[in-house]
This record gives C-alpha cells, structure tokens and sequence, in this order.
C-alpha cells in the first residue's frame, strides 16, 4: 500500500474542505438567486398586466360616464332630435376637448354616420360593425375595442334617449404610442399593441424600436436562464402576452417585454463576485496549507475531525486543540470561533423557521409538529383558538403599522401564560395552555387580552372571540384542530359567542354555510329565478292607509331548499357576494314600482343596504338610471341601513347617504336602539326615518319598559324632525299605543306578512277602506 507523506494529506485535507466548502456556497448561492431572480420576473410581468387592466378600466369607467353626461344633456338630444349638424358638431366638440376624447361620433339607429369629431366617419356612411349598433339597441350601451379609419379605439356607443333611442353617440379614446409610453412609464416594461382580423395582423404600435419588436415577441412566455442570458446571449427579452379583446371580428392582444439583459444585471455581478472571491479564498487557503502544513500535521488531524462534526452539526466537544505552534494554536482558535458562529446562526435560523416575524410566537407549520408530537404521546389537553373580532376594521382604521402593534401586544400578553402559544393567519393565535384551565380562569385570560392597547397617539380597544377545542375528544391530529379551530371560531365571529367550545352541529353549520356561499354563487351567476321579493306593508297611523312597503328578499334553492335571509345574507356580505345582491334586489324592486305604478298602488319601496353598498359610488348613478328607464321618481324608493354598519366609516357614510337625501330618497336606521344611538350620532346623520327595533314593539301592549323606550325614541325622533317606524306590530293594543304616541308608520304580522308583489297588490286593493283603529 503506497504511504502519502503527513504534509501531502494535509494539504490534501484541507485544499479539499475548503474547495468543497466554496463550491456548495456557489452552487447554493447561484440556485437562490437565480430563483429569486425568476421570481421577480413572474412579479413584474403580473403586476405590469394588472396595471395595464386597471388603467384601462379606468378609462372606459371616464368613457361611460362622459357619454352618460352627453347623452343626458337636454339640449344635445334636443339638437339630435332636431338633425341640428352645427350645434352636434359643437357638442361634440366641447364635450371631447373637456375630457381629452379622441373622437366624438353620432350615430343613426339604422347605423349610418351622422357627423364626428373630428371626421374619422364619413357623413351618411354605414357603421363599419352593425353587431355593435344592434347591442346598443337592444342594451342601451356597449362598450368594445373598434378599428375606425386604420386607428384602434377604446369605445363606449349610449342611446340619446327622448325618452326612447333617437341616436347613438359614441365616445373613443385612441390606443396609440402615448398611452403605450404611460404604460412603459408605469411599468417599466416594454408594451406591443397588436391587432389581429381573421389571423391577420391589421394593426401594430409599440415602444420597442422596430427591429427589436419581433425579437420581443419571439420570446412570449419564454422564461430565461442564466446561461442564456450571460453565456449564449440568445435571450435579449422576456416576454408575456394576454388577450385584451376579441370582439367585433378583431382580436386584441398585449405583448408585455421586459430587458432579460437588465434583469440578470445584478444576478451576474453578484455571482462573478463571489466567484472572484471564493477563488481568492481557495488560493489562499491552498498556500497555507502548503506552507504551514509540515508543522501542524497532528493538529490538523483534529482540527479536520472537528470540522467534520462542524459540518454534519455536532457541537457538543471544544474546539480548542493543545499545540505549542503559534500558527496551529490561531487556528484552533477560529475553529473555536466558527464553530460557535455557526452554531448561534443555525439557532437563529431554527428559531425563524419556527417562529412567526412579527410576534416571535410559533408559527403554524412548527406548531403543528409539537401538535402531533401530543397526540403521539396520548396527552389530554385544550387548543384554545383567539381571534381578533374585527381585525381587518383596526387595520382599516388606525392603519396597519397599529394592527401590526395590536398582534404584537396580544401575543407578548399571550406568552406570559404557560403553555404553548402560535400565531396561525393574520389576527388569529393558539393556545395550548400547561393545564386545562377552568371556565373562571378563562373569562380571565379574555379580560386580559382584551386590556385597552396603548399604540402611537391612540388606545385601541379590542375584543378577542376563543375557540376551544378538547383534544382528543374534538379532534385526533393537528389538521383537525386547525381545521375545526376555524369552524368554531368563524362560528364565534357570526353570533358573537366570544367563549366557544366545538361541538359537532358547529361543523355542520359550517358546512352548511360553505354550501350556500357555493349555492348563492351559482344563483347569483346562473340561477336567479330563484331568488324572489316578498314585501311587508308600513300603515300610515295619521292617514289610516299603507303607503310604504318593505322589500324582503327570498331565496328557495334546488339543492338547499329555502334559505332564510338571515342566514345567507351574513354569509353573502363575507363572502363578497352582497353587491350582486343588492343590484337584483334594487332590479327587481324597481320593475315591481312599475307594476305597483301601473295598478294603481301608491307606495313607497323600502330597500335594505349593507355597510359595503353605502360605501359603493356606483350604487346612487345605477338606481338613478333604473329610475329614469323605468319613468319612475325617486318617491318610489326609499332605504334602510342598519345603524351599526354606519359607524364603521361615519364620515363617509354621511357624504354617501347624504348624496341620497340631496337625490330625493328617504333613509330610514333600522333597528334602531340596538348598536350606538346617540343624540350626537342622529344629529349628524342624513336620514330622515328611525325604525325602531321589533325586540321592543313585540311586547309594547304589557311591557312598561318596552313603552318608555319606545316612547322615548319617537319623541327623540320628532326632536330632530325624523319620522318612527315601529316593526312587529302583533295585535291591536301595540298599534293603538304607537297612534297614541304619534308614531307615523306601523309594521307587522297584525298588518299584514310579508307576501308576493301580485299577491300584495289584492291584499292593497281589497284594504284601501279598511278602518285599522
């Protein structure tokens, strides 16, 4: 057997521990940032195509309504109506230079130019996309990308209605290099623009120079790699492309293109640095180990030993070695040295990987484990689920720097208790305390959690929902828990039980609401025959007859059968669904004063608004317009708002509501007396109506108490010159007392249920002479 001599191996040794070393640095470093780099690509091209949508939403939203504005001024349809060229071009032309309009177009119902501004359509020529003039027509609008005169316009076509469609104007916004160049200077991405007709490219603009634009787009969806880009330079640009259209025959399509060379920029110069330097790291660890390797042959025996348990993470034994060399003694040292560098950093890199940032408690995936490491070991204990109730309203309000403080102040509160504590999602945390705490002591552990908390120039007051869970009665493994943590304490949220144990009907109940958030999707899109309105008569006590009725939505699924209104109107408002509910019942409501209208019963419709449609800009125009296509005043409708959704936004809710006053609706608080009334709060608010709540009317006729309140908030109401309607009138003493009193409006079962319009509009007729009192 051939023997190496002491000072080769050494030098074999650590040459070979300190390349190898270098190499899986490199190798770790360059598969990181590549991959990082990848990343912040897939970003940037993502965000640029949300922009690029966003940007142009917001010009077809100043489209729509520019051309409401057009099509609704008096005198323009006046001039269409008349076939008045000079004051349509005049119009036209006003109207156009105030919103920066590129072209300005009226239009026949037979689909003939009538005049533009400036002439891109030719007087008494055929609209070149008659589908477009039959959309108007039958819808009243339409909105598209269009090819006029070898120019790509962003478009929106409204009827001029007098009160029928007499014209179609047009409003267009250019899709040129300027709004490419606002993109580019937004994104920073490179923007192509091209127009296809039957396969065939019929337009293109972009702001890359014209011989890069095919390289760009040769590379649509190409991802690059590193090689390609510092090596083979085959890769100039990266390149994403969507559909922006496809309509009218022509197809519409973006090419997003970012600069794969500016890209890896930083990546390459991170990467020859460190390969610059581990090479001089290499070299020099190479000559001392040459140089100094024949008098630290036994030394370095141990010191390589030591490395070895350094490298597989073994820092149990010290790694000072004995020498009387000067150079073997420093070494023994930095061995020292590195092995408790790594060491701290390795602890610091296992407690990031366990614990959350912002809190320092566990985070989910390790608590997890200590979870299952429980259940292996057959222990009996409680997971107590803490959620923040309304913790996306703190954000909202004192901003997210005091949500983040809010967190970070419950779990230092949180950790003083034994036990082991978790932060799980954004507002919610767990809990597995030491011992299975009593019912005492856990309304005590909510009071302190709850203690006001002092964050920058404001004291939040905050209210904490638990969730317990008996392990492992409630669950037998880690993923039961979460799951069932976010069954019990979603549970919690909805009826505000802030102290909740699991119990089986809760999973129920759960996945019950999972199904109507799935059911109610699928009404809103595709089924919405089965939703219904049913409406609630309002007697007028001073006149004797009803002259408000309230609308109350129904809605009788095939699967679920009828679900009651409380139940899927709290799960439609967390689900992000209310807003489409909203529209079919004010749809609805609108076609059915028409119907009311055209039988001749006089009644004013009561429609109930969430907190997000109060906050809506959108919802006011709509029912306006609803309104004005139906020939209906706005006497016909009014609006109920619960007043605790009031007080989420108070000052928004007033410009909001106020902008109904000043339109002639009628704004009732329903429920009043159950949230935040206050003389303060009623003398800011623009409504004109208190409902007072059933809770109180129910008993009226033998509750002392119920009559002094409800005594009190109708002289409270005629104080600030409002109205009172009392709900859930049961028999013939309550409404009596409300005449007493002089309540205005009067509402219940005695009067009448809620019923069908049809069925309603009898029951109106056959009650038009009715003596109530």
């Amino acid at each position: 057997m051939t023997q190496t001599p002491l000072n080769q191996s050494i030098f074999r040794l650590v040459a070979g521990l300190v390349i190898l070393t270098a190499l899986t640095t490199f190798i770790n470093v360059w598969i990181a940032t590549d991959e990082q780099t990848r990343e912040k690509l897939e970003r940037d091209l993502s965000i640029a195509e949300n922009v690029l949508q966003r940007v142009l939403q917001s010009r077809e939203d100043l489209l729509y309504i520019s051309a409401s504005v057009l099509t609704a001024d008096f005198g323009f349809k006046q001039a269409v109506a008349s076939l008045d060229k000079g004051t349509i071009d005049s119009a036209l032309f006003n109207h156009g230079q105030r919103i920066n309009a590129d072209l300005m177009a009226l239009v026949s119902l037979t689909g003939s130019s009538i005049t533009s501004v400036p002439a891109a359509l030719k007087m008494d020529q055929e609209f070149p996309y008659p589908q477009a003039i039959e959309s108007v027509i039958s819808k009243g609008g339409y909105t598209s990308l269009m090819m006029l005169n070898k120019q790509l316009y962003q478009v929106i076509m409204l009827t001029v209605d007098a009160p029928t469609p007499i014209a179609i104007a047009l409003v267009g916004f250019k899709l040129g290099d300027p709004i490419l160049a606002q993109l580019k200077d937004i994104t920073k991405l490179e923007t192509t623009l091209q127009v296809y007709s039957q396969q065939n490219e019929i337009f293109k603009i972009s702001t890359l120079p014209a011989p890069l634009v095919e390289q760009a787009l040769a590379q649509i969806n190409e991802r690059p790699s590193w090689l390609s880009i510092t090596i083979t330079q085959d890769t100039p640009y990266v390149s994403q492309q969507f559909t922006l259209s496809d309509a009218l025959e022509h197809q519409t399509i973006i090419t997003l293109s970012e600069d794969a060379q500016l890209l890896f920029a930083d990546f390459n110069s991170l990467q020859f640095s460190i390969t610059a330097l581990g090479i001089i790291v290499i070299l020099l660890a190479t000559f001392l180990a040459a140089l100094f390797s024949r008098r630290i042959s036994k030394p370095l025996v141990v010191l390589a030993d030591i490395a070895k348990r350094i490298a597989v993470g073994d820092y149990t034994k010290d790694a000072v070695v004995e020498t009387k060399t000067t150079e073997v003694s420093l070494l023994s040292k930095a061995f020292s040295k590195m092995q408790s560098n790594v060491q701290t950093r390795e602890e610091e890199i296992i407690f990031q990987a366990r614990h959350d940032v912002l809190t320092s408690l566990y985070n989910r995936q390790h608590v997890e484990t200590l979870l299952e490491q429980k259940f292996s070991d057959n222990d009996n204990f409680v997971a107590i689920g803490i959620n923040i109730f309304g913790f996306r309203g703190i954000n909202d309000v004192f901003g997210y720097h005091n949500g983040d403080h809010c967190l970070e102040e419950l779990a230092q509160r949180l950790s003083k208790f034994d036990g082991i504590a978790a932060r799980l999602t954004g507002g919610e945390l767990l809990w597995i305390p030491s011992q299975q705490p009593s019912q005492e002591s856990i309304e005590s552990i909510k009071s302190t959690l709850e203690a006001p908390i002092n964050a920058i120039d404001v004291i939040i007051n905050i209210k904490v929902a638990l969730g317990l869970i008996y392990c492992p009665k409630d669950a037998n493994n880690a993923e039961q828990v979460f799951k069932r943590l976010n069954i019990v304490l979603d549970e919690a949220q909805i009826t505000r039980q802030f102290v909740l144990a699991f119990d089986s009907p809760l999973e129920a109940r759960y996945s019950r609401r999972l199904s109507i958030i799935t059911e109610l999707k699928n009404t809103l899109d595709h089924r919405q025959e089965e939703l219904s309105l049913n409406y609630q008569p309002k007697l007028d006590l001073q006149e004797g007859k009803v002259t408000h009725v309230e609308a109350l939505i129904r809605w009788t699924n095939t699967s679920l059968g009828f679900v009651s209104p409380e139940d899927f109107i709290a799960v439609a408002e967390q689900a992000g669904f209310i807003e489409g509910i909203t529209n079919w019942v004010i749809n609805r409501a609108i076609k059915d004063a028409a119907i009311f209208r055209d039988a001749e019963v006089d009644v004013s419709i009561a429609i109930n608004l969430s907190a997000k449609d109060i906050m809506n800009p959108a919802l006011l125009p709509n029912v306006l317009d609803l309104l004005q296509a139906n020939n209906l005043n706005t006497q016909c409708l009014s609006f109920e708002i619960t007043e605790g959704d009031l007080v989420k936004d108070h000052n928004k809710a007033i410009t909001h509501l106020q902008a109904f006053r000043d339109n002639g609706f009628e704004i009732a608080i329903d429920d009043f007396g159950t949230g935040y009334s206050s003389m303060a709060y009623l003398q800011n608010l623009p409504v004109n109506t208190l409902k007072v709540d059933k809770s109180f009317v129910l008993n009226l006729h033998e509750n002392q108490g119920d009559q002094k309140i409800v005594k009190t908030v109708i002289s409270l109401a005629h104080s600030f010159d409002m109205n009172v309607v009392a709900e859930g009138i049961e028999n013939i003493q309550a409404l009596t007392l409300l005449a007493q009193w002089g309540c205005e409006l009067a509402q219940g079962y005695y009067i009448c249920k809620p019923t069908s319009a049809d069925k309603f509009i009898s029951w109106y007729q056959d009650n038009l002479t009715t003596k109530w009192l």
